[in-house]
């Protein structure tokens, strides 16, 4: 904190410098964010802007005035510090001066701040001693002896005259009119005059009540100083990381490839083996019935020779069909290893692609933390100058007019110093999953491996969504009470890591029902069907929301299902055709508008660049476009042998499609689709209860979980290579 003993020497010279021409500040104009620059150039800065521009040092977006640059507040204190070091400047090249007492050009030794001109040493005396201008003594300045920037700054502010009312100039002002821009003014102004019925303040209390404010932001700015320095270093940090992570996981991606083939390659050649020790032996045999037979010829080989040319024809007819089907199963042996070579070939080209991919939204999203880090410390650092400075005048009318711009300016940048990135770490790893599918098709086990209990699920609550995350915790939502709704995490075992309870949106009519997809690691993407859309931190318990009717956009009826994309999107969608997007800071971005040919979607879930929709109503899945506005239809999913909802979908990381089909009365069963989606592998039946189904990355390889919403139990079913 500067004290009253603070020089204007001990302001630094960019303080006084405009960062736009590089020379001293002249006229200087300050923007909300305090950073100040000369009239002429802030001019040209928004001579071209309309409405709003950034601020060229720290970026802040700051309204233009109706009135042009001349609405910008003047910085007061600073043009006076400017003023006397000008005066001295000027002082210092040549003391023949007007003395505005006698109007006689002569050597001047003082400048009178209230008269506002250079004094003779007679004429200085006079002021000296004539009671006549005895107020003017605290505002003379002795150019002989005095060294500006040895002054501290109460005594510059002392030197000043005190503001007049802008109306009566004669006046001097005791009223800020908080209406005009704390504008000074006389009583009668505010009382009878122009400034009739403003808010006006006595500038004293004014100045004390200002000043306390700012006394308390300083405070928190200070509690929050140690944490708005480290975050470029945990940028550094997380860069560095994701580097090592990267080539980690691409090392571990190609030596894995390596073993893979290396395997096929051999089981190739094992298989080949057999089938020549086949062949040979086949070759042996024969040879062997040659020989019997070439020793029975010769022992009768008048009386059996016709017999025996006959068998000799029909057997070496027979061998050769055996030695020609040998051969074609190695050549089926060789093509088929081909083509499993040529698949895993592909898979690690598209996984490395991928990689990539996510390492180029991981960096965009460093950079843009760094950004922010880098523009929040200089704002920090200005604020913390120029407060510094005013507290420093210890002038109630520089105060006045200052410290409400700077206490406005510290409300923004406060919530920006406690702006949290709770996903920062996370991007350290990318978003791809660890696993490379080295395998063919994936089918479900029979049967479910495991069933369990969720636990902490109370008498009365119901599961509506689950979601695996990649830390091996699995993420469970759903209804509490008419209030409430809850987020529990549970493990493999179904015991509660953690669990919290979730206000539904104040005056809805919808119930709390909530639904859940991760997002990240560690963040978990949640909806609530009073239509609030929010960010759970699953080790933390944090978070933040956004209710969805607050969003200027047509909203129709209620949040029914959440999904998310490598890319760390959000999609939203409720009872009508649209499916709202966010980014991972809540941010709306567009809207898709589902084909009419869906009647009431039930979940969605993203398919490489396709949805896949749940028509509840129609009861048809659908595969539709979502890079547009308005999406298309690109094919319809076969159904199972039965007329039942869709009910909810995901899925795997080879891109298989699994989907939970319902009828109230009839109960639930579970399909298994292609790749592509165009074709109907697998069906069987589970809980009747069953509502909501995820996959999940284990040690024993990839699971497909089904959890019940009222019973609450979780079933695991494998998922099995073929």
């Amino acid at each position: 904190m500067a004290s009253s003993s603070t020089n204007v020497g001990d302001i630094e010279d960019r303080f006084f410098q405009c960062s736009l021409c590089l020379e001293t500040l002249k006229d200087p104009k300050a923007l909300p964010c305090l950073h100040r620059y000369c009239r002429k150039c802030m001019q040209m800065v928004i001579r071209k802007k309309k409405g709003t521009f950034n601020c060229p040092l720290c970026n802040e977006e700051c309204v233009i005035p109706p009135e042009g640059v001349d609405g910008f507040r003047t910085d007061f204190l600073i043009k006076s510090v400017l003023e006397c070091l000008q005066l001295q400047n000027t002082f210092q090249k040549d003391n023949v001066r007007r003395c505005h007492g006698c109007e006689e050009t002569k050597m001047v030794t003082s400048y009178c701040f209230k008269c506002t001109g250079f004094l003779c040493q007679q004429c200085s005396q006079f002021h000296l001693s004539n009671k006549m201008v005895q107020d003017h003594l605290p505002h003379l300045l002795n150019l002989q002896t005095i060294d500006v920037r040895s002054l501290t700054l109460e005594k510059l502010t002392s030197l000043t005259e005190d503001p007049r009312c802008t109306i009566h100039i004669k006046h001097m002002a005791q009223m800020c009119c908080e209406t005009c821009g704390n504008i000074p003014t006389c009583v009668a102004c505010c009382s009878f005059g122009e400034h009739k019925g403003h808010v006006a303040h006595e500038v004293k209390i004014l100045a004390k009540c200002e000043g306390e404010k700012l006394k308390k932001m300083m405070s928190e700015l200070v509690r929050c100083r140690d944490d708005l320095y480290e975050l470029p270093k945990r940028v550094d940090e997380v860069r560095q990381a994701l580097e090592a992570n990267i080539t980690e996981q691409l090392e571990k991606a190609r030596s894995e490839h390596k073993r893979a083939s290396e395997r096929i390659l051999k089981k190739a050649e094992e298989d080949k083996a057999v089938l020549e020790k086949q062949r040979k032996e086949i070759i042996k045999r024969k040879n062997f019935f040659f020989y019997q037979v070439h020793r029975e010829l010769e022992e009768e080989m008048k009386k059996l020779k016709a017999k025996y040319d006959k068998i000799l024809k029909e057997k070496e007819q027979n061998y050769c069909v055996e030695e020609e089907k040998v051969a074609t199963q190695t050549g089926v042996v060789d093509k088929e290893s081909s083509a499993v070579l040529e698949e895993l070939n592909d898979k690690l080209r598209s996984y490395e692609e991928r990689v990539k991919a996510s390492r180029v939204d991981n960096e965009k999203r460093i950079t843009e933390v760094a950004d922010h880090s880098t523009h929040t410390i200089n704002r920090y650092e200005n604020f913390t100058a120029t407060a510094k400075t005013v507290q420093a005048s210890h002038d109630e009318w520089t105060e006045a007019q200052c410290l409400p711009a700077i206490t406005a300016a510290g409300e923004t940048l406060i919530e920006d110093v406690k702006k949290e990135f709770c996903d920062l770490e996370s991007l350290s790893k990318t978003s791809v999953r660890d696993t490379l599918m080295l395998s063919g098709r994936v089918g479900i086990t029979g049967s479910h491996e495991s069933v369990v209990d969720i636990k902490g699920v109370g008498s009365g609550w119901y599961v509506h969504g689950i979601t695996g995350g990649s830390d091996g915790n699995i993420v469970v939502t759903g209804y509490a009470d008419d209030d409430k709704s809850h987020i529990t995490v549970i493990n493999r075992e179904g015991g509660v890591v953690r669990q919290d309870q979730i206000n539904k949106v104040p005056g809805s009519g919808y119930p709390p029902y909530r639904y859940c997809h991760s997002l990240s690691e560690h963040l978990t993407a949640t909806v609530c069907q009073s239509n609030q859309v929010g960010l759970y931190d699953n080790r933390s318990g944090k978070y933040v929301s956004k209710n969805i009717q607050d969003i200027n956009i047509n909203w129709p009826g209620c949040a029914m299902f959440v999904c998310t994309d490598r890319r760390n999107n959000i999609y939203v969608g409720g009872s009508g055709r649209d499916v709202l997007v966010f980014d991972d800071q809540l941010n709306y971005h567009r809207t898709i508008k589902l084909p009419g040919v869906i009647h009431r979607p039930r979940d969605i879930a993203v398919h490489e660049d396709h949805l896949i929709v749940c028509d509840w109503e129609g009861k048809r899945p659908y595969t539709v476009t979502m890079q547009r506005e308005e999406a298309k239809v690109v094919h319809q999913l076969p159904k199972p042998d039965v007329d039942w909802h869709p009910l909810s979908v995901c899925t795997d990381s080879s891109q298989y499609i699994y989907m939970l089909w319902c009828e109230p009365r009839d109960g639930c069963i579970l399909t298994q689709y292609s790749q592509d989606g165009r074709q109907l592998l697998t069906t069987g039946k589970v809980d009747d209860d069953a509502w909501c189904i995820t996959t999940i990355i284990t040690d024993e390889g990839e699971k497909l979980l089904v959890g019940t919403w009222g019973s609450k139990k979780m079933y695991t079913f494998g998922l099995l290579d073929e």
